[in-house]
């Protein structure tokens, strides 16, 4: 800390001569530009270009020796300027004839002025109103005070921070004359808090065995992030209101169970992402001509969204059958179980020949299009072919494979079709397309392995569960033994929907005959819907499908 008395005499003429006359020193003015101009001949006008230039000049700050003024706003570094090139008096502030031109809300004309003396350096406040802050306190005006290495002084929008060698390890706080401050009005610098980073980046790299883990059961997800697909076709990605893992085997779903005009339904969606990026789900979801859920997801769901989720569950997945030769076919919105098993093979780089072949109405309805370009392109053992049923129209341009899958198709894209796998999802007149040229080429259908698109793909809204059932024609006894009760049905009702209709409850999702959540062993004779899912190794250990099911005699349930 320094007296008045202690500067040259002529100091306290200064003023006058700067501002009240034709005697103000006169330095080569730089235009304003990003809020701040300087005299030196190497004004950076931001921080990006600063680095830009420290980078490719090998220089950086903290090996730098030359003593300097660093100048901050909003945390970011806008400029920096050796104090060599400070004259006697270097004045800050608004005035286009200050030397350095600083513009913020609070900033006087004339705000602060840096006074260079046989190399020491001191600052002095020119501003009564806000003038400058030290350590928080208002420094008093004509009461100069030296500036040392690391001394970080605020001012209205700005922070200015010094490195000068040989000074002062720090301000005598006794000797400082300033005055305390009740509050720090809000134009004056602020240090800016430090930016959130994402949770699920830091708790992966320092505490990964404290994320949460969810594979099965009821859970609430945020939807993070939308993204249009196509004209009619979404992709919502989910995260957990808490950091969160999600473990699920590709191919899999989840039950949404959401509330829609007052009335609780449950849909299924596949999941087209994949458990080798395991911080989000994904789902991708299609518009249906009078579709009740795919239709309200597209139009009401937005990002911030919180949706209750059941599952996951599914049995369509490369993970249940694994095989080195892999045939993936789908169409439409069955792409996307398909999508998230060539993630899976693709991100974890497993030694498996993946042949695609996808089928769209038209180019512009391609789900995907540029990811399948992406995984042809950077996975040797991916061969991805997509046809279009109808060419294409107006601004689309199309060279790739045209019309339905046919026999030739097939022959020409996998010519060694026999030695692969088949996995085959879209809607039920195309998958039963395909399962007609497999049976002519004599394909062995234990290799076979599919997932129904259909309409059954819904769960019944619950209030359709308390109505009382119609039995109609022959009847059965059907006795559910853990729950110790026995009911009448008839030959048309699903054993699911007994169940529900007498308040037993049963685990379900996809009621399609597809996810064999409702598997339940049972004593008896049945009847099985055609589009049921099961295999034979589970029925012949005597299970059955509620979902599915039908009574053709007195049955016992174990439920």
């Amino acid at each position: 800390m320094i007296k008045n008395g202690d500067l040259e005499q002529d100091d306290n003429l200064f003023w006058h001569q700067a501002f009240f006359s034709d005697q103000r020193p006169q330095q080569p003015i730089q235009p304003v530009k990003h809020g701040v101009t300087t005299q030196h001949p190497e004004k950076i006008s931001d921080a990006s270009e600063l680095w830009l230039k420290q980078l490719f000049e090998g220089r950086h700050i903290e090996q730098n020796s030359v003593d300097k003024m660093w100048i901050y706003k909003s945390g970011v570094l806008v400029d920096e300027i050796p104090l060599q090139h400070f004259v006697r008096e270097t004045i800050i502030g608004r005035h286009p004839d200050a030397n350095l031109q600083l513009e913020a809300p609070g900033m006087a004309m004339f705000h602060a002025v840096i006074l260079n003396r046989e190399g020491k350096f001191y600052i002095e406040s020119l501003d009564s109103n806000n003038g400058i802050l030290i350590k928080n306190k208002k420094l008093k005006l004509n009461k100069p005070v030296q500036l040392h290495n690391g001394v970080q002084i605020d001012i209205p929008g700005y922070r200015l921070e010094f490195s000068i060698a040989n000074t002062p390890g720090c301000i005598d706080d006794a000797a400082l004359e300033a005055d305390e401050l009740d509050t720090i009005p809000d134009f004056f610098y602020k240090e800016p808090p430090p930016p959130v980073p994402s949770p699920l980046l830091i708790n992966m790299i320092e505490n990964p065995g404290q994320l949460k883990i969810w594979n099965e059961g009821i859970t609430n997800l945020k939807v993070v992030d939308i993204i249009e697909e196509t004209h009619d076709c979404k992709t919502f990605r989910l995260s957990g209101e808490e950091p969160l893992l999600f473990y699920y085997k590709p191919g899999q779903f989840i039950t949404f169970i959401l509330k829609i005009a007052n009335q609780e339904v449950n849909r299924s969606y596949s999941m087209s992402s994949s458990p080798s990026r395991p911080h989000l789900l994904e789902v991708t979801v299609k518009r249906m001509p009078g579709g009740l859920v795919s239709n309200w997801f597209c139009e009401h769901v937005k990002v911030g969204d919180v949706l209750t989720v059941k599952g996951p569950a599914g049995k369509f997945t490369c993970f249940n059958y694994p095989a080195n030769k892999i045939l993936f076919i789908g169409a439409g919105s069955g792409i996307t179980p398909i999508l998230s098993m060539s993630r899976w093979i693709a991100d974890t780089a497993a030694n498996v020949d993946v042949k695609l072949l996808a089928s769209f109405k038209s180019p512009a309805n391609i789900i995907f299009r540029k990811e399948f370009e992406m995984l042809s392109a950077r996975n040797r053992s991916f061969d991805i072919g997509i046809t279009v049923t109808s060419g294409s129209h107006g601004t689309d341009f199309w060279t790739g494979l045209t019309g339905r899958i046919n026999d030739h198709m097939l022959n020409m894209f996998v010519p060694d079709i026999h030695e692969r796998d088949i996995f085959l999802c879209g809607p039920k007149p195309f998958a039963d397309n395909i399962k007609k040229l497999l049976r002519d080429m004599a394909y062995d259908r234990s290799r076979f392995h599919t997932e129904s698109f259909s309409s059954g793909r819904s769960v019944q809204e619950s209030g359709d569960i308390a109505k009382s059932l119609q039995l109609k024609g022959a009847l059965h006894k059907i006795t559910f033994t853990r729950s110790g009760k026995t009911v009448d049905t008839d030959e048309n009702t699903t054993l699911l929907e007994l169940a529900e209709a007498h308040g037993i409850e049963i685990d379900y999702s996809c009621r399609s005959g597809t996810c064999g959540e409702c598997e339940v062993k049972c004593k008896g004779k049945v009847n099985v819907s055609p589009f049921c899912e099961i295999d034979a190794k589970t029925r012949n250990a005597g299970f059955i499908y509620a979902c599915s099911s039908t009574a053709l005699s007195d049955l016992e349930l174990d439920i």
